[in-house]
């Protein structure tokens, strides 16, 4: 595989994929060499019943994929990872704790680039992930319909193998960079789904209660884990809403239905539902 810069890169290896992950649950498996987006893909496919619980849509290349608020994500050619994977509640779940995965996308990638990496990753709210001030991750769940109810996608794009100039924008960076060494995107999609799948499992035994100890996750609940990883907590942010009014405030605590909570100067305290907002940004403009 090559890229416009003119280097070679290592296509995901689909027969070692498979080896890697032949002891998940996952469902339908579909690898593209490029993809208008993987989201709307794996939606189609789950809206005709083409796929179940746990289906994986993977790309080498999106060229239309969207972020949060219609942004453009559109990544070079073998140099990231681009993923979705499709979420169906069962009798356990219900349609309202579906709004917690992209935490539990988040939280999975932030184990998952960790442990191959070596990178220490953590979660800017609502759905980015961050190596050190840099983003290195974005995430977009979409409500789907799927037979007689919903499930949600969860779409990521991990920069993997990206150099400093490849790079979009000043305030992102890759595994690469972070790291000074070339990273096994096999491997390290591999393990994010093997966590995303623990995860998962998890969370449907406490029928999808944050508070509540995730077996096999040391006694710690979803909300504890989550918020251990995230960045966002402590810090003076300024929160940008729709209609073009602000507010800046500590970022204090993350409520049960994963709302940000904020305390103001005076002590008062409100919540921020992702859904509600355009921006979180750090009061002292950086991005984390």
């Amino acid at each position: 595989m090559d890229t416009s810069h003119g280097t070679a890169r290592a296509a995901i290896d689909r027969t070692r994929f498979a080896q890697l992950t032949e002891h998940l649950p996952l469902g339908t498996v579909e690898f593209r060499d490029s993809s208008g987006s993987t989201n709307t893909e794996l939606a189609e496919l789950a809206t005709q019943g083409s796929a179940g619980h746990l289906s994986v849509f993977y790309t080498e290349h999106q060229q239309a994929g969207k972020g949060r608020l219609g942004r453009a994500w559109v990544t070079p050619l073998g140099s990231s990872i681009t993923v979705s994977v499709l979420m169906v509640p069962d009798d356990s779940l219900s349609v309202e704790a579906l709004s917690w995965y992209t935490m539990l996308a988040a939280l999975a990638w932030s184990r998952a680039a960790e442990r191959v990496a070596q990178v220490p990753v953590r979660i800017k709210w609502p759905n980015d992930l961050l190596a050190g001030e840099f983003k290195i991750c974005g995430i977009l769940a979409q409500m789907v319909p799927v037979g007689s109810g919903f499930g949600v996608v969860v779409g990521t794009g991990m920069n993997v193998d990206q150099s400093r100039d490849e790079l979009p924008v000043a305030t992102a960076t890759s595994l690469r960079v972070a790291s000074s060494r070339t990273i096994d995107r096999t491997e390290l999609l591999a393990e994010y789904l093997k966590e995303l799948v623990n995860l998962d499992r998890s969370f449907r035994q406490v029928s999808g209660a944050v508070q509540m100890p995730l077996p096999g996750f040391d006694g710690q609940s979803l909300r504890d884990m989550v918020s251990e990883k995230l960045a966002t907590l402590g810090q003076e942010v300024r929160v940008e809403f729709p209609d073009g009014s602000t507010l800046e405030a500590t970022a204090v605590d993350l409520a049960d239905d994963g709302a940000l909570v904020l305390q103001d100067p005076m002590g008062q305290r409100r919540q921020v539902l992702a859904g509600d907002v355009h921006h979180v940004r750090r009061a002292d403009g950086k991005y984390a």
